[in-house]
Formats: structure tokens, sequence, C-alpha cells
């Protein structure tokens, strides 16, 4: 019972931390895109204070995730990563290239540490190892924040004699700032912006969805410097009194034009030489900033001009953190001075002591639960089709026409509702494709920044396109291959392309897509392309094909050689590439997933990848046929047409079947001789039956049978380790009626029956 209560210890863990990993990396990749986009004159690199906060939320939730579960490496290395990102929040260390890189080198520490608590359980994760501490010191060194500050110093021109510029300020409001507070309105002031006071009372009790949109609306064209909730408004006790200080290098009339309709109003801070602005008052809609009440409710008294920093809306489901900026998910409502770690019980409340409720709209769910629930969609399917039995039947006797329609009635509202349950936990297994994107973003900068020589643009679009969640932990291998082959072998060093005319950056894209039932990922790099010939020379000196095969080869069938074990254009194998089995392993993952892989390239010019897969493998629609008087299924993504023909129809071509379907020639597949199937002895040998036309890539194969049962969900069960990997055969379903069916694997009975076409798929 302890080992179980430690497993379950162990998924929640896991299961918290990369989702914070993954956040941590989606801030790291925003800033080192802003870094693309940034020209250094010798300073550092551009910071975005809502990213770096984001960052050190997602750090200290760590620190205090892996505190709480003993993961004592974690927690080390996420207290040292803290105080860097804190001095990179406050302006005391620069955000350089080196730094960035830092950064993004302790995202594998995380998943390192993450792979060990999996595989060995929490206590591996208690004990540092030489690799964390190395890294540790070298964030430690980073975070030095006396020699940045001092040569900070000697390169920043100084703004006035005072630390504010000649902006009228209330001593009142600056000695409620915090420390970081007082750092981004120094910030602003010295970067020249204007600064605003924008004003206004809110519901108290309604939801943070309204400031969020405040918060965005003003987000283009500056910076939330400090929210202040001042308490209940005298007037009416329903609202809170909120002031928010914002910098921005736009004027009056551009602030107010970013709120819009918002009922807050804008005043602007006067300098002492300048005559104070209009403030008119805008109108519109109420917001809502009651849980910015925490942040007031935690720890020390408030100024009325300026309050505890609040964390970024979209990142963090509790408002609130003293000094820290931040906190856990644990604490995040708490004041105290290390980011809220008063949980609930230090800052739980607001200015009006009422009980702050919890919005999450999120709970975590075991995947296998989900599978559960699929599988019992799938028996419901099963029980749906015995019911159509009964109905069938009914219909056909005169004496129950009226209990037959009634019947058809009520199957029918049961059919909706199963679709909606099929379609409603589909969905709650789908996740973006991000996920996988992201790490490549990784990788791409990472070889890019190894070699001297290459430099590489990095373009994503479809990232919010979704997969089944197990589809895409999957995908991410062969991805990776890709990626590093198109980097490796691809794309030319930055002499050669200026001697083709190219740009000196080249470009890998990857686009993602949903078209119908099927998820297309396309991979294109401007590099080389393949060079078939040497491809084709390559395997005949491996002896992976004949020198007499090699001659009769079309073009997508010397790109498709690629995809053979063994094979590379690479003569010397280094860290990356060149030993023959990325690209196998890419079409063996991808094939298990029941998807497909095409690839086009142009010499000198680039190649092209697509990828095709179904949304999700958990139940899928399939053809159901008989031949030999037994029951398969084939899945239904894999058929193109069906067609009835006399077997006096079939043709021989190099003592093969074929079929000449609209003036092409159709390779034919028996499949009661490639099981090995006697016909019943009362059964005599049929004179017609049907061919299946299954797509293989871009080839097509017949498939011949005796009969089509006809279109029905199943759920594919495994048939366990004594009859696993059966050549052709990729599981079992049961079809209602106690009946069961082998599931027709099409690319192994293509690879069986057909050699020469299954490589080519």
């Amino acid at each position: 019972m302890a080992e179980q209560g430690s497993d379950k210890l162990r998924e929640e863990f896991l299961s918290e931390a990369q989702e914070i990993v993954e956040q941590f990396n989606r801030d790291l990749l925003a800033m080192n895109n802003a870094s693309q986009r940034h020209d250094p004159t010798g300073g550092g690199l551009p910071v975005d204070p809502d990213l770096i906060n984001s960052a050190f939320r997602a750090v200290h939730s760590l620190k205090g995730l892996s505190g709480l579960s003993g993961v004592d490496r974690m927690m080390h290395l996420s207290h040292d990563l803290e105080n860097l990102l804190d001095a990179l929040r406050m302006g005391k260390v620069q955000l350089t290239p080196s730094v960035l890189d830092l950064l993004f080198e302790s995202i594998d520490h995380y998943q390192g540490i993450c792979a060990d608590v999996a595989a060995h359980g929490l206590a591996a994760g208690a004990v540092n190892t030489r690799s964390v501490d190395d890294f540790i010191r070298r964030v430690n060194n980073a975070a030095d924040p006396e020699a940045a500050a001092r040569k900070a110093a000697m390169s920043a021109p100084p703004v006035s004699d005072s630390p504010y510029g000649d902006f009228e300020i209330d001593a009142a409001l600056i000695a409620g700032l915090t420390e970081y507070e007082e750092h981004r309105l120094k910030e602003n002031i010295r970067q020249g912006r204007n600064l605003f006071r924008i004003i206004g009372s809110v519901p108290f009790a309604s939801l943070e969805d309204e400031f969020v949109n405040i918060r965005e609306s003003l987000k283009p064209v500056g910076e939330v410097i400090a929210v202040v909730p001042a308490g209940l408004s005298g007037i009416n006790p329903e609202l809170m009194d909120v002031e928010l200080i914002f910098g921005s290098s736009q004027s009056f009339n551009g602030i107010t034009a970013a709120l819009g309709s918002s009922p807050l109003r804008v005043v602007q801070v006067p300098r002492r030489s300048a005559v104070p602005p209009m403030a008119p008052e805008t109108t519109g809609r109420h917001v809502d900033l009651a849980r910015l009440a925490a942040a007031a409710a935690a720890g020390e008294k408030l100024a009325p001009a300026m309050a505890a920093p609040v964390p970024d809306p979209l990142n963090s489901t509790m408002l609130g953190g003293g000094s820290g900026g931040g906190g856990s998910r644990g604490g995040d409502r708490g004041g105290g001075g290390d980011g809220g770690d008063g949980g609930e019980e230090g800052g739980g409340r607001t200015a009006g002591s009422q009980s702050q409720k919890n919005f999450t709209q999120t709970v975590r769910v075991d995947i296998r639960k989900l599978d559960h629930l699929m599988n019992i969609v799938g028996e419901l399917a099963l029980v749906r089709s015995g019911i159509q039995g009964v109905f069938d039947d009914l219909r056909r006797d005169r004496l129950h026409a009226e209990l037959a329609r009634k019947l058809q009635d009520e199957l029918r509202r049961l059919n909706r509702k199963l679709e909606d349950l099929q379609r409603g936990i589909q969905e709650v297994r789908m996740v973006p494709l991000s996920q996988v994107f992201d790490k490549l973003h990784r990788v791409v900068r990472q070889m890019s920044r190894e070699s001297d020589r290459k430099e590489i643009q990095f373009v994503v679009t479809g990232g919010d396109t979704k997969l089944d969640k197990l589809m895409i932990e999957e995908l991410s291998e062969p991805m990776m291959h890709i990626i590093r082959n198109a980097i490796d072998h691809g794309i030319e060093d930055r002499d050669t392309r200026r001697s083709r005319g190219k740009p000196d950056h080249g470009t890998i894209a990857i686009s993602a897509e949903q078209r119908g039932n099927k998820v297309v990922i396309e991979v294109f790099d401007d590099g080389n392309g393949i060079d078939t010939k040497t491809l084709v020379q390559r395997a005949v000196a491996k002896g992976l094909i004949s020198e007499e095969a090699s001659r009769g080869m079309s073009r997508d069938e010397q790109i498709n050689l690629i995809f053979l074990p063994g094979l590379s254009t690479r003569a010397v194998a280094d860290q990356n590439s060149g030993r023959g089995v990325g690209m196998d392993v890419v079409k063996t993952k991808i094939t298990r997933m029941d998807g497909t892989i095409n690839s086009y390239t142009e010499l000198g010019q680039g190649t092209r990848f697509t990828i095709t897969l179904p949304t999700t493998l958990a139940i899928i629609k399939a053809l159901v046929i008989r031949t030999a008087g037994r029951t398969y299924a084939i899945p239904l993504n894999s058929v193109t047409e069906s067609l009835m023909i006399g077997y006096d129809q079939i043709k021989t071509v190099e003592r093969r079947e074929v079929y000449i379907l609209r003036n092409k020639t159709l390779p034919l597949v028996r499949l009661d001789e490639m099981f090995s199937l006697s016909r019943p002895a009362d059964q005599p040998e049929p004179t017609q039956g049907y061919i299946v036309v299954v797509k293989l890539a871009a080839q097509q194969l017949g498939l011949l049978v005796d009969d089509l049962v006809g279109q029905q969900d199943i759920v594919i069960k495994s048939l366990g380790r004594a009859l696993k990997g059966i050549p052709g055969i990729a599981g079992a379903t049961e079809l209602g009626g106690q009946q069961t069916a082998l599931v027709l694997d099409v690319r192994a009975v293509a690879r069986e029956a057909m050699p020469r076409a299954g490589e080519a798929a």
C-alpha cells in the first residue's frame, strides 16, 4: 500500500513539474524570439518584464513543488535560478546571449531530474549530481549582481539628479513601492517614457477576465508598473477603488484609445516644467479586479497610491505576491516577501475579508482513466450495433412495425449521444502540437549556435493544431530526427549559401493543419535537397538494394530510399547524424501511429516532408470484410474505394495478379492466400468478389475479398504478448453479438505480399 502511495506521489509530481517546465520553456523561447529581432549595440538583450516575471514564477513554483516532494536536486537548482531571474528582474544583471544560454540549459537539467524520478522514484532526485552542482555554480556566477551593477552604472547615462527625473511623484507613493516596482518605475523613466495614473472603481465580486482584457489592451502601448486595489469604495460597498501606475512612450490620447470603452480614467503624471494635461473620463463596461485585493491584504499595509506587485493573470490562476513577484501554485495568493509562501492562510482573503473562490477551471486526469472511458464508449458502440440488429429483425416483421418505428427513434437518439460522448472524450485527450514544436525550437537554437558557419531561422505555424496526447508523445522523436537531419544535411553553411545566391540564414519551417479527421504536418528546409543519385549509389554499395533493382526505380522510390535502415549520405557519422538510423526511426514511428510520410526534394533548393496522421487512434472507423469464412476489419482511413469484379477480369503480369483500374495497373493481394486460409468444405470457389483499394503513400494496392459487411466504429485491442507481432495484424476488435474480428495492418500486409510496394511506401 505504501508503494502505491509513493507511485501516486511520483506521478503527481512529474505531471505538475513537467507542466511548469513547459511553461518555463515557452517563456525562454519568447525571450529568444525577442532577442532575434534585436540588434544589440553594446548592451544586453531586450527584457520583457512580463516574460521575466512569468519565468520567475515558474521557477518559484518548481522550487516549492520539489521542496514538498523531497526532490532536493530540483529545489536547489530552482533556488539559484530564482536568484538569477530576480537579478534580471531588478536590472542587476543584463540579459546577454550567454545568460539566455544558461537559462535554456536549465531546461535540460530539469528534464534530466524528471527522467531520474520517473525511472527510480522521488528518492532519485534527493541527491545532487556533479553536473547539477557545476551548473548551479555557473548560475551563481551569472547572478553576481555586483560586477553587473558596476558595469551598468558606468554605461548608463544619468537621467537627472533625482532618480525619478523631473516627474512630480508624491513621496508617499514612493514609500509604498516594493523594490521591484521601484526598479520598474526608474527603468521606465530612464527610457524616457511618460507616466500615467489609471483610476476607477470596479465591481468587487466579478471575475478577473475583464481585468485581463484591460491589461491586454494596455500591453501593446506600455507597461503596467503597479496595480493598486485601494479598498472598498466609500460610495458603493460593492465596488473597489483601483489605481494602475502605467509607463508608456505614447501620449495621453494613445492611452485612452488603447483602453477603448473601459470605465477607467487616465491621468498623466505631470512634470515639474509641464502643464498638467486634461484627464477626461472614459466610459464603458465595468472591469473585475477583485482578486487583486489578495495582494493588498497580504503582509504589510499598502499606501493609498501603490501596492504589492501583481503577477500576470494570463500565466497565474491566483493573483498576489510580495516583493518576490509571484508564488508557487499553493501560495500565489500569499503575500510574503519570498513570493507568497503563505498560501491561502497567508493571503487568501480579500480586502473586504471575504473568502476568495477558487477559479481554477482545469483538473489533471490520468490518461489511463481516459483510455478506460474510451473503451467503455467502444463497448457502448457494440451494444448500439446489437440494438441495430434487433431493430432490423423487427422491421422485417409487419406485426411489430410500430414498435420498430419507436425503437428506430430511440436508436437515433442513442447514436447522437454516443457520438457526443465519443467526441467529448476525444477532445479531452487532445493537446496542441506546440508541445512538440517548442522542444524543436531549443534543438534548432542549440545546433545553430554550435555551428559557427550556419544561421537558421525557424518558423512555426499551426502549433495550436491538436492531436491525441499519446500520439503527441510518440511524435516527438521522429520530428526531432527530421529537424536534426535538416540542420546537419540540409542547410548549407553561410559561404555556400552566398555562392548560390541564397540568404545567409537558412530557413526551416513547420506547419500543421487539420484536414477532416487527419492532421497534416509539413517540414520544409531551403537547403541542399537530397541527391537521389548518390542515395541510390550508397544503397547499392551497402547491399540494401540490387544493381538491377536500382535501374528501374522511379524518382519517388529513389527518394524513399532515405528511410532504409543503415543508409546515410554522410561518409562520417557525428553526434547528430550519419548512422542511417534516424529516418528509419521516423518512418517506423509514424507507421505505428497509422500515419504516412511523403517526401519531395529538389537538388539545391530544399526538401519537404509531409506527415499525415489520424487525430486519434482510440476509436476508428473500419470497413468490415469477409474472406474464406473469416471476418476482418480494415481501418477506413487507408481505404480509398471498393468495387465488385468478376474473377475473370483479373490479369497476370510478371507472375503477379493485377486489375486494370481506370487504365492503371492495380496490384492485387488475395487475403485468403496470404493468411493460408482454407475455405469451408461446403463453400464453393467464388467466381466474383470485391476489391478494397487501399492507399500506401503514393501507391495503391487492391485487397481481394469475398464480401463487404459494412462500416463500423471499432476499438482496437492488443492481442497480447503471445500473438503480438503477427505479420499483417494490428490487433482485434469486437463487432457485437459476441463476434470478434482481427484488424488488418494494411502496410504490413503490403510489405508481406509486395515487399517493393511496402518499401516505397
